[in-house]
């Protein structure tokens, strides 16, 4: 709409042509150049969007429009008329602008462009601000509004002073910075520039406004317009202003950088106006100074850069005393253009500041580059002349300094004479080569920061004389006494050199001289009357931050994401970590090791007072929470710190030690303090837990519907689909229905597998083979496609069922249904989904059958078994817990998992009503969503101790078995299982996991041969809720490969592609546990580290055997503080990294790899507790200093280990007293295994070798004598050679757990193994006993519960129920010859499950009519 305001202004250019003498018309044609602006500033508004600014727009759009055509219609007329419409014009005009004269005066306070289109044009800007400045000529003209001639003078002359700066700065946007404007540095500046010019044209339109009103507010107005000082319009575009300077200087640093062409000239040029035919020298001075800002501008972002974004202290600050030499310079010229007397002494006290400056540039230039040949090159070269050439410029300047400002000029001129004589004799030495490059360096360090010092303290007593000052409130003479104070304490610093040879010294030295900069800063500033970049109190931080440097010399702790679970666990856990600390004496922590004892007793007191805080007085004192968290901080903090004295000591640790001790000091105090609002709340036994109950649903009617489907139909291979929402029970169904009796008969073989969302087909292939065929050796080293090759035969010509559980999608399917043969004989495939779409991909000929959930009667019913085992509910329980059972919508898992958390609840009404409350989510329709509200509140009520061993879970890869034995090890390594001395920890760990088990936040999935639980596995929602807690309280991060970088490596096993165009970066965690799932060459590639990583846990995703070996040393110094090191997915090589023993806080190691021996530096790790090496060729030699691992607990080497020692050795007293389960030692048989085996007197678990000895003396061929082994619970041994001596077959008293293998012993020596009163579990494996007839005795086997007999050549088994009165479990395997299970185990009363694998027909038949004669044995038939 401008061409409406185009017209406007051409009609009445016209019409003052035609009636040059009529005034009206130059008053009307100055209102509608007001307006115009005013609208023009509207139009670039940067929120133009508020209705009254964009109706005012309008409005003046429209009256323009209105006075246009008023003026077109009768501007021809006759000079009367014409004289009537231009006050009829004015009329409207005047009344307009009263009307929108509320809005303007609004419309200008925060006033902002929107872009930057105002430069786009070079015309239109010109045009705009010539506008503007014409506005300000005719404001200029109304003055007199003013009575008092000396106001009137001073507004004049700021207004012509405003006329003049808008005039230079439209020609220096012009020619400088218009051609930049897009980027980013000038794009701020300009659109800055800009809303300020279009706040003064707003400002001088709502001026005239009240000027032609008549308005005495107009005064106001005018005064607000020239106000000079901080808050007027024209203040935020002065270069006297320090704020703008810093803003504008900054904005040349960018275009220097674009086009450093003549830009210094032409800021040279709007900074000195006309006052530059008067101040040569200055000007000269001032073009160094801009040159000094560029190079300096350039140095900062280039450090910027290299430090991550982070501006260098020392160049910012020296930037700083540029700006303030500018802005002293700006006060200098802007008083030469308003006429003021200049004296030439003045402009003489600038460039002696600017000399010094220029002085100190070139020091910072000779540290900036001090290597030899640099150093040669400056002081050789006429480089070096620059600093004469600035001590005869400082010295002329000094002469021209006034009487006053002498003494000051003497001191400066000292300070250069100084640095010259020490610089050149500098020189002279270097040259002679009598000093070294690094003493050069120091003492050039040393040379600046004594310049900079003493400049400063110059100014600042400069500052003090001056009367001057005190018109600041920041300059009172206190004040600047303290800053004083200050610079003095820094000189004592650098004087002394303190921090020299300080790795982070130069550093606290450069945070120094900019403290120092900015002083002089300030004193500048102050000293010109200009309020300073920083205040007092800000210098005052400054010097505090400064101080903490020098206190801490070096960096902030480096780490922060500290776990939040159990935090009073963990304090326990450090507590007795330290005691150990000071029972080793270690002389690394020597020096501090009166604090530790100290702080170990802190943390003891500490962890007393924690453990009686209740929820209630959290509640009533919420301080007390934050004591806790702090104290659990400092602790972890602590950890850090004092392993990293012990590891690798450092000044920065033993400040942080300290500075440690300091605070765990206050907590103590304040524990000490907080004793009296505690409760005496008693805290419930930490191990108490109900006993496992693995119930199971019953739904029959569903069961009976899919065993029809799976038993019966078209004899064609069939697929068979059970679809429902994660919780639903699929899982517990397919389990019921896959050891279903009519299932099991049904086919000839079952399998399960778990596909899960990421899966690998090997592995799948051989969790299927494990059902079918069995694993061996060669299964295991098959290739993919082998192996699909090899299921395919074993499938074919038998009825079998596979289950799938967990699949995701069709892909899987896809990879396997070849290997499932069709033999027209009735086999099944069960799928488990929780997606119908993808079942109904898998088979779309069959509908897949949906899962319902429970009723609420059954949800009850599975509630009040569970939680009351049979006994039935109270009365007064029943309708809230009915209540609870309808909350959990039909959901087992939500059920059993709820009945968990109220099994441990009181029973009682009003508590169980608590819990029906907290579950109440009425408006929360989604079941999946509620059920992981309930999982979380089962969670929210964990104890500590049980969270961080829930959460330890997430550890493990999904939907997979959870060893249960490697479970607790990293619970015991980690510290997460706490008890007294009294208590075993593997005890407790046992307990605790008991404990998650009847809770139902962990399933069984294997047991071990006495019903102890094996494996463990956790739902997919209650995997998915650890996971998301673990990353929620900083417990543990789960690296995958979805995870940036390893997302876009490429897919290859084997090494990155030639092709790979990715840079690897180091990849870096602040995690403290890390749980990685990646293949094997992406995750050793990318040398991952981790400060403070005390777990690593790696998992493979692909190529289940690790064959290709791997170079694992980095992790040693990537990973320096680990406690668990979890490697055996990785092979190693041949060689075991010697750097392992750099990892001394290891209590859990395992690896793999081809090596043949282990490094001695392995006795380096005095903590570690497990060791497991997983040897992939033959034997692996344990060395010497294996002997001095007096921790060690668990020692578990595959495939088998021997030792290294002589003879001396081999009759030494080395023992190994701590360790309770070994495996695989190979001992020679005779008394040399019994003289290694006594070396370990507390075995309570053994697995070892046993090989035919090289000595053919009956003595040393005779079965090792195991009774000493007073402990020992668990054998399982395996013999290589011929027939033994077995007449002294002594075994220990206690032992619970038996396996022999390949010993070709009679059938008569199990009278010795049967006579064992304690004797639970026994497996005779692999011709462990030849012959035929197996005839037992009497009193034989009294305790025996489980019996396996595995690939013997058994014939005839005469025993009877008697023989064996407890055993649960019956186990035949490879049994080819014998004839059948002696029926009279019928009569075995707590028999449970007979297995019969790959045995012949006869035995099959015999254990299905002993399940058929009593109805309640259950029989597994695997044929062959």
């Amino acid at each position: 709409m401008a061409w409406n305001f185009d017209r406007l202004t051409e009609l009445l250019d016209n019409l003052r042509k035609k009636n040059p003498t009529h005034s009206n018309i130059t008053v009307l044609r100055n209102d509608w150049r007001f307006l115009r602006t005013l609208w023009e500033c509207i139009c670039h508004q940067q929120q133009p969007n508020n209705w009254a600014t964009l109706a005012l727009k309008v409005e003046i759009e429209a009256a323009a429009q209105n006075i246009a055509e008023d003026i077109a219609e009768k501007h021809d007329r006759s000079e009367l008329v014409v004289s009537i419409l231009v006050r009829d014009c004015q009329r409207k005009t005047k009344d307009f602008m009263a009307q929108i004269s509320r809005y303007v005066c609004r419309f200008s306070k925060s006033f902002q462009v929107k872009s930057l289109s105002l430069f786009s044009d070079d015309s239109f800007w010109t045009r705009f601000v010539d506008a503007v400045r014409a506005n300000l000529w005719s404001i200029k003209s109304t003055t007199h509004i003013y009575e008092n001639a000396r106001y009137r003078s001073e507004v004049d002359q700021k207004l012509g002073a405003l006329y003049k700066d808008l005039d230079s700065l439209q020609d220096y946007i012009l020619a400088v910075v218009r051609r930049e404007y897009r980027t980013n540095g000038i794009h701020d500046f300009l659109v800055h520039v800009a809303s300020v010019i279009c706040r003064i044209a707003i400002q001088s339109c709502d001026y005239w406004i009240n000027y032609r009103a008549g308005k005495y507010s107009a005064v106001y107005e005018l005064n607000k317009l020239v106000e000079e000082e901080e808050g007027g319009v024209l203040y935020e575009i002065d270069p006297t202003n320090p704020k703008f300077m810093e803003f504008h200087t900054k904005t040349l640093i960018v275009l220097y950088k674009i086009h450093p062409g003549p830009i210094g000239g032409n800021f040279c040029n709007y900074l000195l106006g006309g006052s530059r035919s008067r101040q040569k020298n200055l000007e000269a001075e001032i073009k160094v100074l801009i040159f000094l800002l560029f190079h300096n501008g350039l140095e900062d972002e280039k450090e910027e850069e290299e430090d991550d974004g982070e501006s260098c202290e020392d160049v910012r600050s020296f930037l700083a005393e540029i700006n303030a030499l500018l802005v002293e310079a700006a006060c200098l010229c802007e008083a030469v253009r308003r006429g003021t007397e200049l004296s030439c002494p003045p402009c003489s006290e600038l460039l002696t500041k600017i000399s010094i400056l220029k002085a100190e540039h070139f020091l910072k230039k000779l540290l900036r580059d001090t290597t030899d040949i640099a150093l040669s090159f400056l002081f050789k070269s006429h480089r070096i002349g620059e600093l004469k050439d600035i001590l005869e410029k400082m010295r002329r300047f000094s002469e021209d300094l006034p009487d006053e400002k002498k003494e000051y000029g003497k001191r400066r001129l000292a300070i250069i004479e100084g640095v010259a004589e020490e610089v050149a004799s500098l020189c002279q030495a270097f040259e002679a080569k009598k000093i070294s490059e690094s003493t050069v360096k120091n003492s050039l360090l040393r040379l600046l920061l004594n310049m900079v010092i003493s400049k400063a303290e110059s100014f600042l007593m400069e500052l003090l004389s001056k009367k001057s000052a005190a018109n600041f409130v920041d300059c009172t003479e206190d004040r600047i006494q303290l800053l004083l104070q200050q610079l003095n304490f820094f000189t004592l610093i650098v004087t002394n050199d303190l921090v020299k040879g300080r790795k982070d010294g130069n550093m606290i030295l450069a945070d120094i001289e900019a403290f120092a900069r900015w002083l002089t800063c300030f004193a500048s500033l102050v000293m010109v009357k200009k309020k300073p970049i920083l205040s007092f109190y800000e210098l005052l931080e400054k010097v505090k931050l400064v101080k903490e440097e020098l206190k801490e010399i070096g960096p902030q702790f480096p780490l922060s994401a500290f776990p939040q679970t159990y935090k009073l666990g963990f304090i326990d856990f450090l507590s007795n970590n330290l005691r150990e600390l000071l029972k080793y004496d270690s002389q690394a922590v020597a020096q501090v090791k009166q604090h530790i004892e100290e702080i170990q007793l802190h943390l003891k007191s500490l962890s007393s007072f924690l453990t009686r805080i209740s929820d209630s007085d959290i509640d009533e004192h919420p301080e007390l929470k934050d004591l806790g968290d702090h104290a659990t901080n400092v602790a972890y903090k602590l950890e850090y710190v004092i392993d990293s004295i012990e590891l690798d000591p450092d000044w920065k640790h033993c400040f942080w030690f300290y500075y440690l001790l300091d605070e765990v000091r206050v907590l103590d105090k304040q524990a000490s303090q907080g004793h009296e609002i505690i409760s005496d709340a008693k805290v419930q036994n930490a191990t108490q837990v109900s006993a496992i109950n693995e119930l199971v649903v019953d739904l029959s009617d569903e069961e009976a519907f899919i065993v029809d489907r799976l038993t019966g139909g078209s004899s064609q291979l069939g697929v068979v689909s059970i679809v429902g929402i994660s919780g639903v029970g699929k899982t517990t169904m397919a389990r019921k229905l896959f050891n279903n009796q009519n299932v099991i008969y049904h086919f000839h073989h079952r399998a399960w597998c778990t596909v899960s969302q990421v899966y690998d087909t090997r592995e799948l292939l051989l969790e299927i083979l494990s059902g079918i065929h069995g694993l061996t050796n060669e299964v295991h080293q098959l290739s993919k496609e082998e192996l699909k090759s090899k299921l395919r035969q074993c499938l074919m010509k038998n009825k079998y069922l596979i289950v799938m559980d967990n699949v995701w999608n069709v892909e899987a399917w896809s990879e396997l249904k070849n290997s499932f043969p069709d033999s027209i004989n009735g086999s099944r495939i069960l799928i488990m989904s929780c997606r119908s779409d993808v079942a109904l991909q898998i088979e779309p000929d069959c509908d897949p059958h949906f899962l319902r959930p429970f009723s609420d009667y059954e949800s009850w019913k599975l509630l009040e078994e569970k939680i009351f085992q049979g006994e039935g509910c109270p009365e007064e329980l029943l309708l809230v817990g009915e209540q609870i059972a309808q909350q959990c919508k039909g959901l087992p898992l939500s059920v059993v998992v709820v009945a968990g958390l109220l099994e441990r609840t009181e029973k009682r009404k009003e508590c169980w009503e608590k819990v029906a409350e907290s579950l109440s989510l009425d408006k929360m329709e989604d079941l999946e969503a509620r059920c992981m509200k309930i999982l979380e509140l089962s969670y929210r009520y964990l104890p500590g101790y049980l969270k961080a061993c829930f959460l330890y879970l997430a550890v493990f890869i999904e939907d997979r078995d959870i060893p249960v034995d490697k479970l607790i090890k990293f619970w015991l390594a980690e510290g997460l299982v706490q008890g007294t001395r009294s208590n075993n920890l593997e005890d407790v760990a046992q307990d605790y996991l008991k404990d998650l088990i009847s809770r139902s936040l962990m399933t069984i999935s294997k047991r071990k041969s006495n019903g102890d639980v094996k494996a463990c596995r956790l739902h997919d929602r209650l995997h998915d809720l650890c996971l998301s807690k673990a990353k929620e309280e900083n417990f543990l991060q789960l690296v995958t490969t979805y995870d940036e970088p390893y997302a876009s490596f490429p897919d290859s096993i084997y090494g990155f592609d030639l092709y790979f165009d990715h840079q690897l970066q180091p990849v870096t965690y602040e995690a403290y546990r890390l749980s990685i799932f990646l293949k094997r060459n992406h995750f050793v590639e990318s040398r991952p580290s981790g400060l403070g990583t005390r777990s690593l846990i790696f998992f493979a995703s692909a190529d289940s055997e690790p064959r290709c070996p791997h170079d694992i040393s980095f992790i040693c110094y990537n990973f320096k503080f680990l406690r668990v090191l979890d490697l055996e997915c990785i092979n190693m090589g041949i060689s075991f990294p010697f750097e392992i023993g750099l990892l001394v806080g290891l209590r859990y190691l395992a690896v793999s790899g081809y090596v043949r021996s282990i490094p001695e530096s392995i006795a380096n790790l005095r903590n570690l507790e497990t060791l497991v090496v997983k040897g992939l060729r033959g034997k692996v030699v344990l060395p010497v200093t294996i002997w001095h691992m007096k921790r060690l607990r668990h020692l578990h080497v595959n495939k088998h280990v021997a030792f290294n020692w002589d003879d001396e050795l081999l009759g030494g007293h080395f023992q190994l007293e701590n360790l309770v389960s070994f495996s695989c030692p190979s001992l020679s048989c005779g008394e040399d295994a019994e003289k290694i085996l006594k070396r370990f007197p507390n075995l309570c678990t053994l697995r070892c070798m046993l090989f035919e000895s090289r000595d053919s003396s009956k003595i040393c061929n005779q079965l090792p004598r195991f009774n000493f082994l007073t402990h020992l619970e668990s054998l399982n041994i395996f013999y290589y050679g011929r027939a033994l001596d077995a007449s002294k077959f002594i075994l220990p008293f206690k032992l619970k757990n038996l396996t022999l293998s390949n010993f070709h012993l009679p059938w008569s020596y199990t009278s010795v193994i049967g006579r064992l009163p304690h004797l639970q579990v026994l497996k005779l494996l692999s011709g462990a006993f030849e012959g035929q007839i197996w005839h037992l005795g009497e009193q034989e086997f009294r305790e025996l519960v489980f019996l396996k007999l595995d690939t013997l050549n058994i014939v005839q088994w005469s025993a009877f129920s008697y023989h064996f009165p407890k055993l649960q479990r019956l186990v035949i395997q490879n049994c080819k010859d014998l004839l059948k299970v002696p029926y009279d185990f019928v009569h075995i009363p707590k028999l449970q499950r007979i297995e019969v694998l790959w045995s012949g027909q006869c035995t099959e038949e015999s254990a299905k009519k002993i399940g058929e004669a009593t109805g309640k044995i259950k029989v597994v038939i695997n044929s062959l």
